[in-house]
């Protein structure tokens, strides 16, 4: 019996160990990747309101359905739903310890779960404002439409947060992938990491915010 109970958790710890490694896996690839990919399409707007509405028109107008979906469903929102999902479950069982070692990776432990409550509102309601109001309701997303999604104030300050949080979330997942996957094993590599980290997260974090405010 106790064999048993033993092989059952060291099953437990190895799917667990497995189920940890795909989670920070998607935070790199394809989700990651999607964001960065989202924040340079819309910084298209920067270039002026036709270099945005092409871009759009690529998506909604010129790309065949079938084609859409499966980019939309497997690149995007089974990964992101894997990610957020499973994301929730590690910060509900996660123990904060900020409190007894004020070290900055500790700090950064804090910071990578309550980005990561807040991107699962923010995705939730920046999907809902933009694709799903568009589809079912016509919604104009083009540049006039974002225009005039952005005259609200507090719509503004709530996407600079969703945007913070999510380049965020990205640099710091960054440097976490690196250990978890073995890819900076040395104090030395995972604090020049850090600091690539940190510029990832400047330069990101302009885009997006450049973008936002190319609406204004």
């Amino acid at each position: 019996m106790a064999i048993a109970t033993a092989h059952r958790k060291s099953l437990v710890v190895a799917d667990n160990h497995i189920l940890h490694r795909l989670h920070s896996l998607s935070g790199i690839v394809p989700v990651g990747v999607f964001l960065v990919q989202h924040l340079t399409l819309n910084s298209f707007a920067l270039a002026s309101p036709g270099h945005f509405n092409a871009v759009i028109d690529i998506f909604n107008e010129k790309m065949p359905r079938h084609i859409l979906f499966v980019l939309e469903w497997g690149l995007i929102f089974i990964p992101i739903l894997f990610h957020g999902l499973y994301g929730l479950i590690i910060t509900a069982h996660g123990q904060v310890n900020v409190g007894q070692y004020g070290y900055w990776r500790n700090w950064m432990y804090l910071w990578q779960r309550i980005t990561g409550v807040i991107l699962v509102v923010y995705i939730a309601l920046h999907v809902w404002g933009t694709t799903i109001s568009h589809r079912l309701y016509g919604t104009n997303i083009h540049y006039d439409g974002m225009v005039a999604y952005f005259q609200n104030p507090w719509t503004v300050a709530f996407y600079l947060l969703g945007i913070t949080s999510a380049t965020f979330h990205l640099s710091n997942g960054i440097w976490n992938f690196c250990i978890r996957w073995g890819i900076t094993v040395s104090e030395r590599a995972q604090r020049g990491c850090a600091w690539v980290c940190g510029v990832v997260f400047v330069l990101l974090t302009a885009l997006g915010w450049s973008a936002l405010f190319a609406f204004r």
